[in-house]
């Protein structure tokens, strides 16, 4: 029996079994599939039935986003600098965009570039959407991708925070992508985010170590805000909290992930000097659990502005400083340091999906046309 005299809700049902990357490269062989892979009824039940999809882990390196391979048995790092592809549209050759930051969310990148515009990116199907501001962007920005995870669909916004009146007074809006328009919320007052401390997407809301402004000056705590409700949130650190340096990571997609450090504090030994890093990971009650604590001899390297991953079963941390170098520990033990070039500190877990990017809608199920970039 041949795939074309297969009824196309069977057809659906077993392709959606089927993990996005070796989905992507069937839809030049059909014309039928390629119609349902577009679709959004099929990106939901993909999402429901696929297999979990193994991620990736990717970093900037002259403003190009690259994958970063890790082998732990050799132990050896591999970079693949033109894995992923993202053409610049206002240029009539093949020239790449140039990317300045980068925020993982549900398969996409929201990518803002080195002069000062905005993308959406699904790097698995090659979807884009450029969004256009309310008024202009800056460099001092901050943006992030979440969902609305109460409707019956995901419903992408962007979260823009203007961090020019530092530390008060920071205007934070929201794009909705069924209107392709911006939408003003408030000014925060009583705490602002340091330039160097990125955000990270846990189930479509968005979290950030930042800073208190009035109430304890200077004192960190988590912030978080709900896609959903449009609203800001907070939860402590973990409680003492003695590190000078902390970034935030998640795990499995699913689980906030503190990293706390400091490059001048040491734990003593049997009259041994011990450098330390301790991972925490939230529960569902918002409470923090110590996932690893890695001691080691030598004194880590690592920076205001580091990222990490932590994998819990191989009891792995990786992090990247501000230098651009990675180092890898596992069991209490420093296996590994290389440096990637360039000057970017950003290491992400990237899921490759067949989320699709929405796109307002006329009366008439019409597209709206998006501004242009």
């Amino acid at each position: 029996m041949q795939w074309s005299s297969l009824p196309e809700d069977l057809v659906e049902d077993i392709l959606s079994r089927v993990s996005a990357t070796p989905l992507v490269r069937l839809r030049e062989t059909s014309k039928q599939w390629n119609a349902i892979l577009k679709s959004g009824s099929f990106a939901m039940m993909h999402a429901a039935h696929a297999p979990k999809e193994e991620s990736l882990m990717i970093t900037l390196i002259d403003h190009r986003v690259c994958l970063v391979k890790i082998n732990l048995h050799d132990p050896s790092v591999k970079v693949a600098p033109h894995a992923l592809y993202l053409k610049d549209p206002l240029s009539d050759s093949s020239k790449e965009v140039d990317i300045r930051k980068v925020f993982h969310c549900d398969g996409l990148l929201l990518c803002s570039t080195k002069d000062k515009r905005l993308v959406v990116w699904n790097p698995c199907s090659g979807e884009t959407k450029w969004v256009k501001p309310r008024d202009t962007y800056k460099k001092s920005d901050y943006y992030a991708l979440g969902y609305d995870n109460k409707s019956s669909s995901k419903q992408y916004k962007i979260l823009r925070m203007d961090r020019t009146d530092l530390p008060l007074n920071n205007v934070y809006e929201v794009y909705d992508f069924t209107t392709n328009l911006w939408r003003v919320l408030g000014v925060a007052t009583d705490w602002f985010l340091a330039k160097y401390r990125g955000g990270i997407s846990v189930k479509g809301n968005t979290y950030w170590v930042a800073t208190q402004a009035v109430e304890k000056p200077n004192h960190d705590f988590i912030l978080s805000f709900d896609f959903s409700t449009e609203m800001f949130q907070s939860l402590s650190l973990p409680y003492p909290f003695r590190y000078g340096i902390s970034a935030l990571s998640v795990v499995r997609e699913e689980q906030l992930c503190l990293l706390g450090a400091h490059p001048d504090i040491y734990f003593w030994n049997g009259g041994i000097p011990l450098s330390c890093l301790q991972v925490w990971v939230i529960t569902s009650t918002g409470s923090w659990n110590k996932s690893q604590t890695v001691y080691n001899t030598r004194r880590y390297p690592s920076s205001k502005g580091m990222s990490f991953l932590a994998d819990e079963q191989n009891k792995v941390v990786v992090f990247l400083n501000t230098n651009n170098t990675l180092h890898v520990m596992r069991q209490n033990k420093h296996i590994l340091e290389k440096h990637l070039g360039g000057n970017s500190s950003l290491l992400l877990n990237y899921v490759p999906s067949l989320a699709q990017i929405q796109h307002a809608t006329l009366p008439g199920g019409r597209k709206r046309k998006a501004p242009s970039t």
